[in-house]
């Protein structure tokens, strides 16, 4: 009861947590992300992600810019993609209630990460966020399963697109996959191969 009466709240006398931003544990896991791109690209050949999709909460915000800009790679290496993330609403972590999931304002966002694109028909204030009705796993999961059907969809499709999410979003990804559920680490890169078949 404690924890639900706290989730409701911004935050107390020291600390704000509504939209909360990184913690430095947070921030260096975001740095040790881009160590792993830079490392990884070399030395076993992964490919980068082409595309990035993100969250509009601000910790996620803050963990896709310090993990994928300025990605540096030995001098002979093919240079990484242009960075160009997109934030998407259908992406974000689970709804409702708790004030940590309810994100800023557009002109907030924009205002304080300016290289960032922000997806077409994006409300100035957050309009999906309820404080009184928390969103089911199965809501989740229909908002994650319509975001994975436009990537398959667009025009511009690319093998490798990172998305920097939640965990709750891994769960709710995995529920539209079939795949068995894993709690994810926070500051974990979390590989997955999926194969879209078009039906009739």
């Amino acid at each position: 009861m404690e924890q639900r009466y706290w989730a409701r709240l911004d935050g107390d006398s020291k600390t704000t947590w509504a939209d909360a931003r990184l913690t430095p544990l947070g921030k260096q896991q975001a740095h040790d992300m881009k160590l792993f791109w830079e490392t990884s690209a070399t030395a076993t050949k992964l490919p980068l992600p082409r595309r990035h999709f993100v969250s509009p909460l601000t910790r996620c915000l803050q963990t896709c810019q310090t993990a994928f800009t300025d990605i540096h790679l030995p001098e002979g290496e093919n240079p990484p993609p242009q960075f160009s993330p997109l934030i998407v609403e259908l992406v974000r972590e689970r709804l409702g209630i708790h004030t940590c999931d309810r994100r800023h304002p557009k002109s907030w966002i924009q205002e304080n990460f300016p290289t960032f694109h922000i997806e077409e028909g994006f409300s100035e204030q957050d309009i999906l966020w309820n404080p009184d009705v928390r969103e089911t796993l199965g809501e989740h999961a229909m908002r994650v399963e319509r975001f994975l059907e436009g990537l398959f969809t667009e025009e511009e499709k690319e093998d490798v697109v990172s998305l920097t999410v939640h965990s709750g979003t891994i769960l709710a990804m995995y529920e539209v996959l079939g795949h068995p559920a894993v709690r994810s680490a926070p500051g974990a890169i979390v590989p997955v191969l999926i194969r879209g078949e078009r039906t009739s």
